[in-house]
């Protein structure tokens, strides 16, 4: 198990906690602009999760990314994939943690 209240997992929850807000709401914007934020979203947590990972070990990252997992992904906007986007901006997080892990190791 590991320590939620390290730097590292609160920085970490505050930056999943911000895109999933994100993602979420994003389905009112126009396409472009949508598909900036997106692209942006799909950097950002994967660096932080990456960053997390050498700090803490990518158990403690992987396990906080999965509490996301978990979270119901609401949309006002029927045609804008929320779930999918989300999965996917998660999905690449792991990978970035675990990346992480192995050059550290």
């Amino acid at each position: 198990m590991h320590d939620p209240d390290l730097p590292e997992i609160v920085r970490l929850r505050a930056e999943l906690d911000s895109a999933w807000k994100g993602v979420v709401g994003l389905g009112a914007l126009d396409g472009p602009h949508r598909d900036r934020v997106v692209a942006d979203l799909r950097t950002a947590v994967p660096d932080s999760a990456g960053r997390a990972a050498r700090a803490v070990g990518p158990e403690a990252v992987v396990a906080e990314i999965g509490r996301f997992a978990d979270v119901e992904m609401g949309t006002s906007d029927p045609t804008w994939p929320a779930a999918d986007v989300w999965r996917e901006v998660l999905s690449t997080a792991t990978e970035a943690a675990r990346a992480a892990g192995e050059r550290v190791c």
